[in-house]
């Protein structure tokens, strides 16, 4: 007889179906009753267990004993007992198939919602079971003052209220990107929450009058359109009332909902960040600044924060804030002040208030730019630890993985951040950011355009954002298209970074003169940018005039890059175009221990590789360049083409390798 037909023969297999079956209806029914009574989640993890632990058991059994009329009979035995077997089988068929059916009906019961938690949309991660089990949406507010000056205090209250509230564990909250288009919306708010997938919608309004404030807020169940809480609250405007009034809205819909808070989600609701008004209203203003991410706005930013820590010098989050702008500013126009002033803002943060979640966002976004990516990943993490859902800290931390070359956990990581805001523009920039210069998949540049796309749908009027909606373009090689991006970004806003690409097109196309030119005017808005300069003097090298021109232009770079790298050795890119300066600024022992410890840095990887070779082109080695460049297409075909159309490159024209690598 076969292994299988004895286990028929034992009913093992008929064992192993029923205690399935059975399982499957326990866990079901102990969710709900274990929910129900907000049992701690270990409670449902040991009772999976415990099942899991009985499977076996029951299995081992069904082998050597058979369950009959009599009781329980040993198989060896079962011989005597057949008369009781078969009549026990007539009744146990009808129990399975009883059970199969209950099974049935409440998996789909489940399905159409008629049973479970109240709202649906439970998300897997951070807090069990119940995290982000309400999913809300809270609109625009209303400015009921009138007054322009108002919106930003009206706006200011709703992005806090939407901040504590996504800060309690059991709440999904949709992201102010997502439900700023609402604003003055004549749809109904059945038809919003479709739109958003939300079951609950949140209406406030605002009311300020001198030192008086008057807040209503609604809570209604979308899918009955049904109100659940209403209040309104009349207050002497304080920040002391101020965030008490939200933080009893964020009680009562918690409340409304039965959704329980955790001491942690307690604490959060409590505190206050400044027992200063005019502090608090700077630093609304500040914040509000600081999303128009360009120069001038991150300069406007810093008058707001600087305004509210002249009102409150222990405002930890005008630190923060301050440090960001900081860092913006860094970024744009690679002045090292910026830098330097947002380490001393960081630091002060730090020390009043260690514990505070932009804080540690803000001190790990100065270590990534410090290079100090160990360092940088533990500030996020702890950040996501008090506030799991926080969307600017995973977006940051998923960066910082893949600078250190975890590119699968990074991509994870800001592919959650956009599951979560997907209306949240940071999050799609930093995904295009991700897919451009880190992934590796072959399909990586038709993802960039993809979020480069979103950004710009998002942000129309952004510059930044056109600019490298056109750099993502030119990486797919779709060149009329990044001509067309990079025009809308220089009509938008004149930018380094829109001249600076605009001009490296012209130098591909051969137009050197015109290459230089973007490359000035690139310079008069950022002259403390070592690539402009060093782009500056590329444009002059290839008219093959201005020599003198192009030697000052090199030299200018040098130290420029060089400070750059002061801040984060890491940076490998800014480290290859370096040892491409020392090339042409005759120092070319440099140039070769630079490049080689930017190939190091960056584990060889395709952009470092081409640099590389251009180095060794320059000092005309030609067999190291070729060799370079055959281990740039091999780890990456999409290179071939920047090796074709290298200007630096056509003197190996002719070359029976070369031509082999350009057109295999």
């Amino acid at each position: 007889m076969s292994f299988i037909s004895e286990l028929k023969r034992r009913n093992v297999l008929r064992a192993a179906f029923a205690y399935a079956v059975v399982w499957w209806l326990l866990v079901q029914v102990a969710g709900l009753l274990l929910d129900a009574f907000n049992a701690p989640d270990w409670i449902f993890r040991a009772f999976i267990i415990l099942l899991a632990i009985g499977f076996p058991v029951a299995l081992i059994a069904a082998w050597f004993f058979e369950l009959t009329t009599d009781g329980l009979v040993r198989s060896a035995d079962l011989a005597q007992h057949e008369a009781e077997l078969l009549a026990f089988r007539r009744y146990l068929n009808p129990i399975i198939i009883s059970m199969l059916s209950a099974a049935v009906i409440l998996f789909t019961l489940d399905k159409i919602g008629l049973i479970g938690a109240p709202t649906g949309d439970v998300s897997v991660g951070e807090g069990g079971r119940n995290a982000g089990q309400y999913s809300l949406a809270v609109l625009p507010f209303t400015n009921r003052s009138g007054l322009a000056e108002s919106a930003y205090f009206v706006d200011g209250i709703h992005d806090d209220l939407l901040t504590m509230l996504a800060k309690i564990n059991a709440l999904s909250v949709t992201s102010r990107t997502s439900v700023m288009r609402y604003q003055d919306s004549k749809m109904s708010i059945p038809e919003i929450s479709a739109e958003l997938g939300v079951n609950y919608i949140l209406e406030g309004a605002v009311q300020r009058d001198g030192d008086h404030i008057r807040v209503n807020a609604q809570l209604i169940d979308a899918s009955r359109d049904d109100h659940l809480w209403a209040e309104t609250f009349d207050r002497e405007l304080s920040t002391a009332s101020l965030f008490a009034i939200q933080s009893n809205i964020a009680r009562a819909i918690a409340a409304a909902l039965n959704a329980e808070l955790s001491n942690a989600d307690k604490h959060l609701l409590d505190k206050i960040p400044t027992a200063s008004l005019a502090a608090y209203d700077a630093y609304l203003m500040g914040k509000q600044s600081f999303l128009g991410n360009s120069i001038e706005a991150y300069e406007t930013a810093l008058t707001y924060f600087d305004e509210a820590l002249t009102q409150d010098a222990s405002f930890a989050g005008a630190y923060a804030g301050l440090c960001g702008a900081q860092l913006g500013l860094y970024a744009k126009t690679s002045d090292i002040s910026h830098f330097n002033a947002a380490q001393s803002a960081c630091e002060q943060a730090l020390a009043i208030d260690p514990d505070r979640t932009e804080v540690h966002i803000a001190m790990g976004a100065l270590y990534r730019r410090h290079g100090d990516y160990q360092h940088a990943e533990n500030e996020f993490r702890k950040a996501l630890a008090s506030e799991p859902r926080n969307v600017e800290a995973m977006t940051e931390l998923g960066m910082t993985l893949a600078d250190q070359g975890d590119i699968r956990e990074a991509e994870t990581v800001l592919l959650k951040a956009e599951s979560l805001q997907p209306d949240h523009w940071p999050v799609q920039d930093a995904i295009y950011t991700f897919y451009r210069q880190f992934d590796d998949q072959p399909d990586r540049y038709e993802r960039s355009v993809k979020h480069a796309m979103r950004v710009v749908e998002l942000n129309p009027k952004s510059s930044a954002a056109w600019n490298n909606l056109g750099t993502a373009y030119h990486s797919l090689q779709q060149y009329d298209a990044a001509k067309v991006a990079w025009d809308k970004a220089l009509e938008l806003k004149p930018t380094r970074t829109a001249y600076t690409n605009r001009g490296l097109q012209y130098y591909y196309e051969g137009r050197y003169a015109e290459a230089a030119e973007m490359q000035l005017k690139a310079i008069e808005l950022a002259p403390n940018d070592h690539r402009a300069w060093g782009r500056l003097a590329e444009s002059y090298r290839a008219m093959g005039e201005n020599a003198d021109l192009q030697k000052e232009a090199y030299a200018t770079a040098i130290p420029l890059a060089e400070s750059m790298l002061e801040i984060n050795d890491q940076d490998w890119s800014t480290g290859a175009l370096l040892a491409i300066y020392y090339v042409y600024g005759d120092r070319q022992e440099d140039a070769l221990t630079q490049i080689d410890t930017s190939l190091s840095i960056a584990k060889r990887n395709p952009e470092a590789l081409l640099y590389a070779a251009l180095v060794f082109n320059a000092l005309g080695n030609t067999e190291e360049t070729l060799a370079l460049l055959e281990e740039m297409i091999e780890a990456d075909e999409s290179y071939r083409n920047y090796a074709a159309n290298e200007p630096d490159l056509r003197s190996l024209r002719g070359n029976e390798r070369f031509e082999r690598l350009i057109n295999p």
